[in-house]
């Protein structure tokens, strides 16, 4: 069971997390999210989704302006910040271009990226992450503290979003390059796929 207070405990970004909403539904939380950015929502919103230990969804609001060709290779952003959470404590987490991770050739977890267009420009980008608790679990670590792993994913993603300010589309495609091109077979855990598509 993950809760808001653990989680802030262990933030680092400055604007990842001000306002943070937890629901216990199947609702997507990039759904909720693009609802509150449509009414105004202040960047760095967090909505996370806790379905009876079964799968762990988060989700950050970004109000970057950016062409929206540029969408596909911010959304990258994402999944290098989930791979680098759920490989904290020494796990060994592969992302696989372009949004699955990986532990033990399991899928454990799936990026999740949306976006709103005024014209040529975003008005707001929302990155998160859709975790497969069941399929971690049955990893060789195991879940581990499932609010580090959210908190990791929060200070990653304010990372690299800030690194993409500071030096533009270079830093993302220089991480990028590292990550394998097409699927390598893995092994889906019992309905894994089916509860990380079920955010998406």
């Amino acid at each position: 069971m993950i809760a808001i207070p653990l989680i802030r405990r262990e933030l680092t970004s400055d604007l990842l997390g001000r306002h943070m909403y937890l629901f216990g539904t199947d609702r997507a939380p990039a759904e909720v999210l693009r609802r509150l950015a449509e009414s105004g929502a202040q960047e760095g919103t967090v909505v996370l989704c806790d379905l009876d230990g079964e799968r762990l969804g988060a989700a950050a609001l970004f109000r970057l302006h950016l062409a929206v060709g540029a969408v596909s290779l911010v959304s990258a952003i994402a999944t290098l910040a989930l791979a680098e959470a759920i490989g904290h404590g020494d796990r060994d987490a592969m992302p696989i271009w372009p949004d699955l991770v990986t532990v033990d050739d399991s899928i454990v977890g799936r990026s999740v990226v949306e976006s709103s267009a005024a014209g040529d420009r975003t008005s707001y980008v929302i990155l998160g992450a859709d975790i497969d608790v069941r399929a971690l679990h049955g990893t060789s670590r195991g879940t581990g503290d499932l609010n580090v792993v959210i908190a990791a994913f929060l200070n990653a993603l304010d990372k690299w979003a800030t690194a993409y300010a500071a030096r533009g589309p270079a830093v993302v495609r220089g991480a990028i390059r590292f990550l394998p091109r097409g699927l390598t077979p893995v092994r889906e855990s019992s309905g894994g796929v089916e509860c990380a598509s079920a955010m998406s």
